[in-house]
């Protein structure tokens, strides 16, 4: 009786599947939460300013890789993580770094690491695919994402041209061919509370977030 009644479901579920219709999405929709922004780097770059720094963040516009030199050296006292890709497009930046810091990068990991070799790092620095001035948030897309969640404090270095005015433009609007799908959010600095209330910092990422936009 029960392998009858079970039969019958499992042919409902065939019938269905052999009737099914395809969907398409529009990526040109729009969100209706989406907060309208001047397409201008100042506009937008003091909305995200105003929303990072809610959250516990900090976002900068330097001019020069010597002042970003100088803002990563003043508040990294440890070692440092550095990802390749961040090298490869500031390597006068990274330069300065490597000489009065100890530094390892994505490239002297193996694929299998184990994560205890990444967590022991003051510093991560990266590059991102883009920044939201809507929400604060950060979008980098490393194959490597622990060390940026593990490491006490997180560096961006980002171009004006990185920063959107929403996540709707980041899904929709105008849509990027990432390199794979490993993409890591960041929406300030991690936080979290216990049954107490009580509010901690740097349990589920880095304890504080910094985003340094590079003007030449």
């Amino acid at each position: 009786m029960i392998q009858d009644d079970r039969e019958k479901i499992f042919g409902k579920i065939r019938s269905g599947l052999r009737g099914y219709q395809k969907f398409t999405f529009d990526r040109s929709s729009k969100s209706p939460l989406k907060t309208t922004l001047a397409k201008n780097f100042g506009t937008q770059f003091e909305k995200f300013k105003k929303e990072l720094a809610i959250l516990g963040g900090e976002a900068v516009v330097l001019n020069g890789h010597s002042s970003i030199s100088q803002f990563l050296l003043s508040h990294i006292q440890g070692s440092a993580f550095i990802y390749d890709e961040t090298e490869s497009q500031f390597e006068a930046v990274i330069s300065k770094i490597k000489k009065s810091r100890e530094v390892k990068f994505s490239s002297d990991f193996e694929n299998n690491y184990d994560k205890r070799e990444v967590a022991i790092f003051d510093a991560a620095i990266s590059t991102c695919a883009t920044c939201s001035a809507e929400t604060g948030t950060i979008v980098i897309e490393n194959q490597m994402r622990l060390p940026a969640a593990l490491a006490t404090k997180l560096f961006i270095i980002a171009e004006p041209g990185d920063l959107i005015p929403s996540l709707d433009e980041l899904f929709t609007d105008e849509f990027r061919n990432f390199k794979g799908s490993n993409l890591f959010l960041i929406t300030g600095p991690s936080r979290t509370a216990d049954i107490e209330k009580e509010l901690v910092t740097g349990v589920h990422g880095p304890k504080e977030v910094y985003v340094i936009f590079f003007q030449p």
